[in-house]
């Protein structure tokens, strides 16, 4: 009566280890799935935002040398036609003189 006593509450104590369900198994593997996947669309995220603010760092750069390039382009045209228009001044200041 006592084997019987101690194998019963042997089967007891280690019935939930052995019974376990496997839907709970599945479970598990599918938190851990969905965890895995959670992990990654974060790290996509990331990668994206990355590239995003990369790709407009170099929007701006680019910006910035369109905007000088067009500054000295201006500032040239500017510097010949100051020297056209005192060319200008000394022809006639050449032809005006006795």
């Amino acid at each position: 009566m006592t084997k019987l006593l101690l194998f019963m509450a042997i089967a007891a104590i280690t019935w939930p280890v052995f019974a376990s369900d496997p839907g709970q198994q599945d479970s598990l593997s599918d938190a851990r799935e969905r965890n895995q996947l959670q992990r990654d669309i974060s790290s996509d995220r990331a990668t994206v935002t990355e590239r995003r603010q990369a790709l407009e760092r170099s929007q701006r750069r680019d910006d910035d040398f369109d905007d000088r390039l067009r500054h000295e382009r201006q500032l040239e045209r500017s510097q010949r036609q100051l020297e056209d228009s005192q060319r200008s001044l000394r022809e006639r200041r050449r032809d005006t003189s006795p």
